[in-house]
């Protein structure tokens, strides 16, 4: 019931008009209206979404995470979809350092900020070498059009015409990121050289695995 809640209030995001929308056999509503959304391929990263409840009128949020698919009837369904309640809330702007999981399990851990040009500030974000894959992401505060990490990556000059208020720099040392922290979670974002984005991991905070003997 609580997946066909989501699909059908994610469909009325769409219309001119939205309303909080109630979860079948409890006495909450859910207004994706109020989440930060952020997606590429077939995942989708919904930050902060609140979740009232009718009676005490308290307002609970969550971060989510979740894939598109289509069952054997070809309908678009959510699949390995993750919730953590949003138990503090940072800045979009202001990354938490730490060790970090994302959807696969595996490790990624988080450094900064140091200070940049400006004032601004800068992180670093890797995911040491795990089955035949790393990445490496440098990302930066303030305007887009002003971030020397992205200056002349391929993409830069059509995502600086619709780049909102992140942090950008760059990923693997070619490819334009972005990087938002909602309470426990970072959204972090690959861009093509058309400058849509392409790549998308949901990092949780998680405690640093023990090292072994």
């Amino acid at each position: 019931m609580f997946k066909k809640s989501i699909i059908a209030t994610t469909m009325l995001l769409a219309s001119s008009t939205v309303f909080a929308a109630d979860i079948d056999n409890t006495n909450l509503d859910i207004s994706f209206q109020g989440a930060h959304f952020q997606g590429a391929g077939n995942q989708i990263s919904m930050l902060r979404v609140p979740v009232t409840n009718k009676e005490t009128g308290k307002t609970q949020f969550f971060d989510m995470s979740a894939q598109f698919a289509a069952d054997k009837n070809g309908n678009l369904i959510f699949k390995k979809m993750s919730s953590v309640k949003s138990v503090a809330f940072a800045s979009a702007n202001q990354l938490v350092a730490g060790h970090y999981i994302d959807t696969r399990g595996r490790s990624w851990y988080v450094d900064g900020p140091s200070a940049g040009a400006d004032g601004r500030l800068v992180w670093i974000i890797q995911m040491p070498y795990v089955s035949g894959s790393s990445y490496n992401a440098q990302v930066m505060s303030g305007s887009f059009s002003e971030n020397e990490l992205t200056k002349g990556l391929n993409g830069s000059d059509k995502l600086a015409k619709k780049a909102s208020a992140l942090n950008y720099g760059v990923i693997d040392g070619d490819d334009i990121a972005s990087a938002a922290q909602s309470g426990k979670m970072i959204s972090l974002v690959r861009y093509s050289s058309k400058g849509v984005p392409d790549s998308n991991w949901t990092l949780r905070m998680a405690p640093e695995p023990e090292k072994e003997d």
